[in-house]
């Protein structure tokens, strides 16, 4: 899967939430919690969630207008678990889910007690395309992990 039904409407929740467009922002967020349930039946029979479950879920876990945009990017990072990349992108953009930092065995001293925010050039690149190479580092700051990417706001 490249983007889901479901993470395209935790999506709009988030752009309804931000007044970017209009649209019942729960209706939204409920759409998209149960289509990621739904879309578990495509990788196994046996991780079918039933309606029962689903109802279940979402009466024990309603939509908070307070938390929305921690419950919507929460449940996007969950949609988005099988596709790492994609999930690790949505938590740098938002924020969430509150995650604990793992310590990276060898890290870049810059990361220590924080998080991996972007990959650094490869060693080639450096060597064979320093005055550009040069002049993005410049842009962007430092060639490390923990510099983060122009999106990365939180």
């Amino acid at each position: 899967f490249f983007i889901t039904y479901s993470q395209t409407q935790l999506l709009l929740a988030e752009a309804a939430q931000r007044g970017w467009i209009t649209g019942t922002i729960a209706g939204y967020y409920n759409a998209g919690v149960r289509a990621h349930m739904d879309q578990m039946a495509q990788y196994d029979v046996s991780s079918i969630i039933p309606v029962t479950s689903q109802n279940a879920y979402l009466l024990a876990n309603p939509f908070d207008p307070a938390r929305a945009l921690q419950q919507i990017n929460t449940q996007y990072w969950i949609a988005s678990f099988q596709n790492g990349s994609e999930a690790w992108a949505n938590f740098r953009r938002s924020g969430y889910p509150a995650l604990t930092p793992n310590s990276y065995p060898s890290a870049d001293p810059a990361v220590v007690g924080g998080f991996i925010r972007r990959l650094v050039y490869p060693v080639r690149e450096k060597t064979v395309n320093t005055v550009n190479y040069n002049q993005a580092v410049s842009r962007m700051g430092e060639d490390n992990l923990a510099t983060r990417v122009f999106w990365d706001v939180n």
